[in-house]
């Protein structure tokens, strides 16, 4: 009988070759961050922003408005260019500048000014939050494809060993020592690897795609994993816990700071008002003259010209129970971040000390299941010489097989939940 299925394997599943770039868990971390598209959102809010903090001095500059108008009047009226009453029908125009700027607003400009650095500082927390968000599905990611690379060479060695087998079946075979259904059964296991490495390149392509997508390459790059570039990455990811305390803090002196504004609101408003214009009246008659004409349009946007200056002070008396509203609203949402602020910090507190505990347990199991695989590899070693004695059956021999493989993929899973657990804390290393 031929056995061309393991060879089939290979071709069947192709690891990344070997010219491909070696994408290290640091590098991948860093084109993620410097993926824009997948933080426009934030980045958009943070520069409104910057963009209202920036403007927010232009407050201190003062008002200026023009207006001009053009006017048509019937019936007896008080004519405002010339002072008499007009009983005809008079078209007039006027012209004018204002101006208005506040002295004194109650400090509600600095009150203002503190929010906006708050909003900024707010929403930076907020992009970071993004990022690291981000950054935690990169890492899952990357650590899933190198868990894949480890099944791939696991299987690897699975096909050797089932090489080895069906070398010393075949042996068997000659010397009448066991039957043919054996290699039948050995056949049928490497057809179902087959299918497995089907699977893994499938899935491996799949999260290819996904992690390109996250970092903003091309979708069908292709990469190699490397498994030690995982302990020494420079950064450490942060729990969502310690976003969420900083956002409550900045949510804290936001609260501060608009009650600081609304209660500014009831200090006396200063303000500087002036005021420059002109205007023309056909009502506006030069009694000197026979007839007594309109004086010239000229004539009366230099005779019309006035101007105005002031100084108003705006006491607030009563403004309907809305400076008491705000007070107690403010005080609720304060108590409200008070509470949350107290939940997030046990909620942190407990996330550490289960990473710790996990971090412990895994470094346990990892050494017992270590001791388990170095018993069952020498079990399967003997076993296997047992078979070849014609003492041990196939199955008995697949059994402790297939024992080994799977505490072997176990192993190697404890070590990546070990790995992802001392990226989440530096306290851990």
């Amino acid at each position: 009988m031929n056995y061309p299925v393991f060879f089939i394997l290979f071709g069947c599943f192709s690891p990344p070759a070997l010219g491909q770039e070696i994408l290290t868990l640091q590098s991948c971390l860093d084109k993620v961050g410097n993926n824009s598209l997948q933080t426009a959102a934030e980045s958009g809010v943070l520069n409104v922003s910057g963009i209202n903090k920036q403007f927010h001095w232009w407050t201190l500059l003062p008002n200026i408005s023009a207006n001009a108008g053009l006017n048509t009047s019937f019936g007896r009226r008080l004519d405002a260019f010339t002072n008499t009453f007009a009983t005809n029908s008079v078209n007039s125009q006027s012209f004018g500048l204002n101006s208005s700027l506040q002295l004194f607003n109650g400090f509600s400009y600095f009150h203002k000014q503190q929010l906006f650095r708050t909003a900024i500082e707010r929403d930076q927390a907020g992009l970071e939050r993004k990022r690291n968000e981000l950054k935690v599905r990169a890492v899952e990611t990357y650590l899933d494809l190198c868990k894949l690379s480890v099944q791939v060479r696991l299987a690897e060695s699975r096909g050797e060993k089932y090489r080895q087998i069906q070398t010393v079946q075949r042996l068997l075979i000659k010397e009448g020592r066991i039957h043919v259904i054996d290699t039948l059964r050995s056949h049928n296991i490497l057809l179902e690897e087959e299918d497995l490495w089907r699977n893994l390149d499938n899935e491996s392509k799949l999260k290819w795609m996904d992690l390109n997508f996250q970092m903003g390459q091309p979708l069908k790059s292709l990469y190699r994993v490397d498994l030690s570039s995982i302990a020494v990455v420079r950064e450490n990811i942060r729990l969502d816990e310690v976003f969420q305390l900083e956002l409550i803090e900045l949510e804290s002196e936001s609260l501060r700071n608009e009650w600081k504004t609304e209660r500014a609101k009831i200090l006396p408003v200063v303000s500087l008002n002036g005021l420059l214009g002109t205007g023309f009246s056909t009502n506006n008659k030069d009694y000197l003259l026979a007839g007594n004409p309109t004086k010239s349009y000229s004539r009366q946007i230099n005779e019309n010209l006035y101007e105005g200056i002031g100084i108003y002070l705006n006491v607030p008396l009563f403004n309907r129970g809305e400076w008491l509203k705000t007070k107690r609203i403010n005080a609720v949402k304060r108590e409200e971040l008070e509470s949350r602020k107290e939940l997030i910090d046990l909620q942190l507190e407990k996330q550490t000390l289960e990473l710790k505990q996990k971090r412990l347990n895994l470094k346990v199991k990892l050494e017992q299941c270590k001791q388990i695989n170095d018993n069952l590899e020498i079990i399967y070693e003997k076993s296997l010489l047992l078979y070849k004695e014609g003492r041990l059956t196939y199955p008995e021999i697949e059994a402790v097989f297939m024992e080994w493989q799977q505490k072997l993929i176990t192993y190697e899973t404890l070590q990546f939940d070990l790995l992802l657990l001392e990226l989440f804390e530096p306290d851990f290393r």
